[in-house]
């Protein structure tokens, strides 16, 4: 619990402090989403740029525009796997949502949407590995990130419901959460494994 409210104070302190950046980016991020395309190299490119805030550097749009247009295609190898994985997951439950009357047919559900659940967490643990692995490998990253959950389910499960209850309550409050929303979710992804690595360092110093 400790250190998953550290990844969200840490997080919201990097949005804070560099506020004006954050909006322009996290709008940047959504209308590269809405035009499909540029989505995955925008999402790439807003981890990146969380992920020199997090290391302690500096960042500004012009890191955003670099890492959008040099990760492109490593961006659109993840994002291929993501959106294919995405939709294949949502056809099953809108096409079995119909007959969801039936006891089977609603487990079946259930279990589809507990597997987009569990793919959408793994994405947030496994983009930040990109920038801490030595290739830009989308198998490696996911494993990286899969072995993360892995080993700190607790921390995993805090952290993600905390950062939904921030999503919620900031729609709520004047739609906080489309504004900022994205850059909260990358720099909390990158400080969450950031952390995660660190704790594991010390652990193997003190073995």
């Amino acid at each position: 619990m400790k250190e998953a409210l550290w990844v969200v104070r840490e997080a919201f302190t990097d949005v804070w402090d560099d506020l004006w950046t954050m909006l322009v980016c996290n709008l940047l991020w959504y209308l590269a989403n809405i035009l499909v395309i540029p989505g995955p190299p925008a999402t790439l490119a807003l981890m990146h740029f969380a992920n020199r805030l997090t290391h302690g550097e500096t960042a500004d749009l012009g890191d955003f525009w670099k890492a959008f247009r040099h990760y492109w295609w490593p961006a659109w190898r993840w994002g291929a796997i993501n959106l294919g994985a995405i939709v294949f997951l949502l056809a099953d439950i809108i096409l079995i949502g119909p007959y969801s009357q039936d006891l089977w047919s609603q487990y079946l559900t259930a279990l589809y949407a507990a597997f987009l659940a569990a793919w959408l967490i793994l994405q947030f643990f496994a983009l930040p590995f990109f920038f801490e692995q030595q290739t830009m490998s989308v198998r490696q990253a996911l494993q990286n990130g899969a072995a993360l959950i892995g080993k700190n389910p607790g921390f995993s499960i805090i952290l993600m419901a905390l950062l939904l209850l921030i999503l919620v309550v900031g729609i709520a409050a004047f739609m906080l959460s489309f504004m900022l929303g994205a850059a909260l979710l990358a720099c909390a992804a990158n400080h969450a494994v950031i952390n995660r690595l660190q704790a594991a360092n010390r652990a193997e110093e003190r073995a």
